[in-house]
């Protein structure tokens, strides 16, 4: 009886993650497209093989940044909802995305606009990864201690964080020039047009080795996902494991805000789409379907955009998106109650 019922849901999910895996080559060729093609009609000119080339050479950064970005952020973000044992959580709750704007307005007040600081995309890379992770990892010690593990009061504490860095980087940008201000809104909003892609293959390696040791984990996570009580009654060590595996969400959202901007609702809606579509709790299917998911959001997303030359960049359509079924899964489940 128990082959019988697992046989069709497998199946349900090959069927799946196959519809999934053509929408996203799909997404990919569209994307080259109208990169390529699309923007030499446009202009009236013959697209030929040398311009082709050139082109592509650009874009398969772009396409390796989008993709490996969307697969931390979606991986991620099902990890901390696994921790947090809820499914209308994010990471960015934790203020990844005012921290991330609080440091690129503090280097350039106070190291100037010109400062290898501010300007060398490797340092600047360095630094506010760095200090995301390092201020994650205070708020971990000090809120997360042995038999104190008050989640709630982690996520309070991130919300009053990104409010008290939110506010004190405005108060520095009222104060700054015209063309600091310009060149600041240029730093913190970053999209995947204007994505430094001379620092992806300098992180690529960070976020395979992050992604692959978080999929080697995954039976660790279907007991964790039981609670706490349950996992320490199945020989889980739950503080090591809740410490941990934050510790992993700090690196991976740090790195990805860094390298692509804030994309708040990206991990929610895949992550969510995933448990709707294969219909199962444990997590390395979950894993793959909520990576695919995003990268074809992200993806896709963006091929439509450079194909309609829209003015709304990607990040933002993909996060009204997730904030209007974020608002939708709320009413949902509050029925229930």
């Amino acid at each position: 009886m128990e082959v019988t019922n697992k046989k069709p849901g497998f199946r349900n999910q090959m069927t799946a993650f196959s519809v999934m895996a053509a929408l996203l080559i799909l997404g990919v060729v569209l994307y080259i497209f109208a990169r390529t093609y699309v923007k030499a009609w446009r202009l009236g000119v013959e697209m030929s093989r040398q311009a082709f080339d050139q082109i592509l050479g650009r874009s398969v950064p772009a396409l390796v940044g989008m993709a490996i970005a969307a697969v931390v952020i979606a991986v991620v973000s099902l990890l901390f909802q696994t921790m947090t044992e809820s499914k209308v959580l994010t990471p960015s709750m934790i203020g990844f995305d005012a921290v991330f704007i609080g440091v690129q307005t503090m280097l350039l007040f106070f190291f100037g606009s010109t400062s290898v600081l501010f300007q060398n995309s490797y340092v600047n890379f360095l630094i506010s990864a760095g200090a995301m992770v390092v201020i994650s990892l205070l708020m971990y010690s000090a809120i997360l201690r042995k038999s104190k593990n008050n989640m709630i009061f982690l996520l309070m504490f991130g919300l009053v964080l990104s409010g008290i860095v939110g506010n004190g980087a405005r108060y520095l940008q009222t104060i700054m020039t015209n063309y600091e201000f310009f060149q600041l809104q240029a730093a913190i909003h970053v999209t995947v047009n204007n994505m430094n892609t001379s620092i992806i293959f300098l992180v690529l390696p960070i976020m395979v080795l992050l992604i692959v040791v978080i999929l080697a984990r995954h039976r660790t996570y279907n007991v964790l996902i039981l609670g706490g009580a349950q996992a320490k009654g199945l020989g889980v060590a739950y503080e090591k494991e809740l410490h941990r595996n934050l510790i992993l969400v700090a690196i991976g959202m740090s790195v990805a805000t860094a390298l692509i901007g804030s994309l708040t609702f990206l991990g929610l809606l895949a992550v969510n789409l995933a448990r709707m579509l294969l219909k199962t709790h444990r997590h390395l299917p979950l894993f793959i379907g909520s990576a695919v998911i995003a990268a074809l959001a992200l993806i896709m997303g963006q091929g439509v955009v450079e194909l309609l030359e829209g003015a709304i960049p990607v990040t933002v359509i993909i996060n009204l998106i997730g904030c209007s079924y974020l608002f939708y899964f709320i009413l949902k489940e509050n029925k229930k109650f």
